[in-house]
């Protein structure tokens, strides 16, 4: 009889141990690990993107995403002070990760002599934001734009624009596995 009651504490010791691991998500997200520390969340905003047509036209893969924070009014891109660069997919998507917090100015350049600097001649398209959405960007915020129209013919560029709460990864459930019973 004690045998038994051995072997069924240590299952149910197991089970525990199993359930609590269960509420681990792994490396996405934490709230109940057994360390009890949770894994950290975004420390800035994303901006996400799909451009749907460039004029003239390009190769959207040739196109980099500059990100301006709090640029000065009346400012170009090369006034910017905080920029955040990212390249965009032959598809037209683009995404960039822990964009610092406050206002946005989006600016769609094509390097066209590949120096990394932003010349008087290269293709340059700023996006237009009549709403003012992008004017307080926050952690944990997403920008999405959508529908991203350029004409580097005028320099301007639109976007359905929207701004909202990131959504927090769904931590993963790890499927317990069964003690193997002893006799």
């Amino acid at each position: 009889m004690r045998a038994r009651a051995g072997t069924w504490r240590g299952r149910l010791v197991g089970l525990v141990a199993s359930a609590m691991l269960a509420a681990c998500g792994g490396d996405d997200i934490c709230l109940q690990c057994p360390s009890g520390t949770p894994t950290p969340g975004q420390s800035g905003a994303i901006v996400t993107g799909t451009i749907v047509s460039i004029v003239p036209p390009q190769t959207p893969a040739n196109v980099t995403v500059v990100i301006c924070v709090d640029l000065p009014a009346g400012g170009t891109a090369d006034d910017c002070a905080q920029s955040f660069f990212t390249d965009v997919t032959t598809q037209g998507n683009f995404v960039r990760n822990n964009v610092k917090t406050g206002s946005e100015t989006i600016f769609f350049w094509v390097d066209a002599n590949n120096d990394g600097t932003i010349d008087p001649g290269d293709p340059l398209a700023e996006l237009s934001d009549p709403q003012g959405e992008l004017g307080d960007v926050q952690a944990g915020q997403t920008v999405t734009l959508a529908n991203v129209t350029i004409s580097f013919n005028d320099d301007t560029a639109s976007a359905d624009i929207t701004v909202g709460l990131t959504p927090t990864p769904t931590p993963t459930a790890v499927q317990a596995t069964p003690t193997p019973r002893s006799t």
